[in-house]
C-alpha cells in the first residue's frame, strides 16, 4: 500500500508593534489511495458492446435526421417547380367534341385566368336599358344576357376588342352608376391534390371511417356547384329515399363532361360501401355541374356558368351549397355571395389548396360564406392548405376514401374532400332546427367545434374541428 507524504501546514502571524507572534498548531492530514482492481473481461466486453451499440443508435438518428432534412429540402424545391401535367399553356383552345373552338382559356393579370375577352355585368333589367341608351355601342359586343331570377339581375356576357380589353380602359367607357359590377369571366378550380402534391405527406387511411356514424339520420337537400357526378357508381345507394342525385350542367352543348371532382365529393356525402360510411345516409343532392376539362388532370369553371348554377340551385330551394372550388376576388362574384348571405342562403368553400403563405382564394374568403381547411387523421394541417383569418373551420380531407369516376374506391386529399364534411354538418343543423339564421348556424358551429392549434379562433384551423359525430343523436 502506497502512502502519501504527512503535510504539516505551520501558518505565522505577524503583528505590528508589541504584538507576540502568533503561531498556529501543525495540521497534519493523512490520505490513502484505494487499490485499483481490475474488471472481469465479461463486464468489460458487455460495456464495450453496449457503448458500440450507443454509438451505432446515434449514427444512425443522426442519418436519419440528415434524411428527413434533404427530404424537407426536396419538397421544398418541389413545390416550386412547374410540373408539365398542370402547367397550362397561355392560350387554351377549349374545344367542342366536334373539334370547334368554343373559347380560348387565357392567362391574364396576375397570373389569374379568364375567358378571352370576355367581360361580365351584373345589372338590374333598368340599369341595363339605361346603360345601353347611354352607350349603344355596347349592344354589338353582347354575346348573351342570362336572368338571375332568384337575385332579381341580369348577367351580360361581353366580348370587347383588344384595345380596351382590360378594366380601366372599359370602366371608362361605361357610365360609373349604371355598371357598378363589372369583371372578367374569370375561371375558377377545384381544390383536390395535384399529381405534383401527392406524396408530399405519408398518410394511411383511417380504417374506423367505414364504419363512422352518420352526420345525421334526417332527410337531407344539399346543392353543390362542382362537375358533373358519374349517375352510375356501386357507391350509390340503391334504396328507396336513400340517394336521389338531380343534376344540371351549366355548359355548352356537346363539350366534354369532366366527372371526377364531383363524384369524389359526392362520394364524401353519400357514398357508401364495405370502404364507405355515408355522411348523409338520407341525402337529395342537387348538383349543378359548371366545370370542364382544361387537361386530363385539371378543371375549369367560368365565372358565369358558377352564378348560373348558383342561381338554379336557390331556385331549387337549397339553403346550404357546397363550393370545393376557388378564384379570384371580384365584384361581380362578391355582390352575388352578398345577395345570398342576405337571403340566408349558407355557402361552404373550400379554403384553397395554395400552401400557407397563398393569398386568400374565393369564393371563401368573403364574408358570410364558411372557409374550411383540412387536416389528417393525427389532426395536423393538410400541407397545401391555405391559410389566413378567414379560415373558419377544419375538417378531414387528407387521404380520404371516397368515389372516383372510374367506378373505383380511392384516396383523395385537399380542401375540397374537408368542405362537404362541414356542409353536412350545416345541412343537419338546418335540418333540426329550419329557421336558424346564418349567425345561429355559425355560433352552433363553434360550440360543437374542437379547439386546435392557438387556443381560440386561429388563421390555421379558424375555430377548430368538426367532424362526425362519436355517437348518433350527437
Amino acid at each position: 500500500m502506497r502512502t502519501m507524504k504527512k503535510c504539516k501546514l505551520t501558518l505565522l502571524g505577524l503583528t505590528l508593534g508589541l504584538t507576540p507572534l502568533l503561531t498556529l498548531a501543525p495540521l497534519e492530514a493523512n490520505a490513502q489511495l484505494l487499490p485499483i482492481t481490475n474488471l472481469p473481461n465479461t463486464v468489460i466486453d458487455n460495456l464495450d458492446r453496449t457503448i458500440n451499440r450507443n454509438a451505432e443508435r446515434m449514427q444512425q438518428l443522426k442519418q436519419q435526421r440528415l434524411i428527413e432534412q434533404q427530404l424537407q429540402r426536396t419538397l421544398a424545391i418541389k413545390a416550386k417547380l412547374v410540373d408539365p401535367l398542370l402547367q397550362l399553356p397561355s392560350v387554351l383552345p377549349v374545344l367542342n367534341t366536334k373539334g370547334q373552338l368554343l373559347w380560348n382559356d387565357v392567362q391574364v393579370e396576375m397570373g389569374q385566368r379568364a375567358i378571352e375577352r370576355e367581360w361580365l355585368l351584373l345589372l338590374t333589367p333598368a340599369q341595363w336599358q339605361q346603360l345601353v341608351s347611354a352607350v349603344p355601342t355596347l349592344s354589338q359586343y353582347v354575346q348573351n344576357r342570362k336572368n338571375l331570377d332568384s337575385l332579381g339581375l341580369q348577367l351580360i356576357n361581353i366580348q370587347v376588342p383588344e384595345s380596351i380589353d382590360n378594366w380601366v380602359m372599359l370602366r371608362q367607357q361605361l357610365p360609373e352608376l349604371l355598371a357598378p359590377y363589372l369583371s372578367r369571366n374569370f375561371i375558377y378550380q377545384p381544390q383536390t391534390e395535384s399529381p405534383q402534391q401527392e406524396g408530399a405527406h405519408i398518410f394511411t387511411t383511417d380504417s374506423a371511417e367505414v364504419n363512422a356514424t352518420a352526420m345525421c339520420q334526417l332527410p337531407i337537400s344539399l346543392g353543390m356547384v362542382d362537375t358533373a357526378i358519374t349517375p352510375k357508381h356501386d357507391a350509390w345507394p340503391t334504396t328507396i329515399n336513400r340517394f336521389t342525385l338531380i343534376q344540371q350542367d351549366f355548359l355548352p352543348e356537346a363539350i366534354p363532361t369532366s366527372y371526377s371532382h364531383g363524384t369524389a365529393v359526392a362520394g364524401v356525402l353519400a357514398g357508401e360501401g364495405a370502404e364507405l360510411s355515408p355522411l348523409l345516409p338520407s341525402l337529395t343532392l342537387y348538383s349543378a355541374g359548371a366545370f370542364y376539362a382544361q387537361n386530363e388532370y385539371q378543371q375549369g369553371a367560368t365565372l358565369e356558368s358558377i352564378l348560373q348554377a348558383l342561381n338554379w340551385l336557390v331556385e331549387r330551394k337549397n339553403r346550404v351549397i357546397n363550393m370545393s372550388l376557388t378564384g379570384p376576388d371580384n365584384p361581380v362574384l362578391n355582390e352575388v355571395v352578398n345577395r345570398l348571405v342576405a337571403k340566408d342562403i349558407i355557402l361552404v368553400a373550400a379554403a384553397g389548396n395554395g400552401g400557407p403563405a397563398a393569398a386568400p382564394l374565393y369564393p371563401a374568403a368573403y364574408d358570410g360564406v364558411i372557409a374550411v381547411t383540412a387536416v389528417d387523421n393525427a389532426l395536423q394541417l393538410y400541407r397545401w392548405a391555405n391559410q389566413g383569418e378567414y379560415v373558419d373551420f377544419a375538417a378531414p380531407g387528407v387521404k380520404v376514401l371516397t368515389a372516383r369516376a372510374d367506378g373505383s374506391i380511392g384516396p383523395e386529399s385537399g380542401t375540397s374532400m374537408a368542405t362537404p364534411v362541414v356542409s353536412a354538418k350545416v345541412a343537419c343543423i338546418l335540418a333540426a332546427s329550419p329557421t336558424l339564421t346564418l349567425a345561429q348556424v355559425l355560433q352552433t358551429l363553434q360550440q360543437q367545434a374542437l379547439d386546435l392549434g392557438t387556443p381560440g379562433k386561429d388563421s390555421q384551423y379558424g375555430y377548430g374541428l368538426l367532424t362526425r359525430p362519436l355517437k348518433a343523436g350527437l
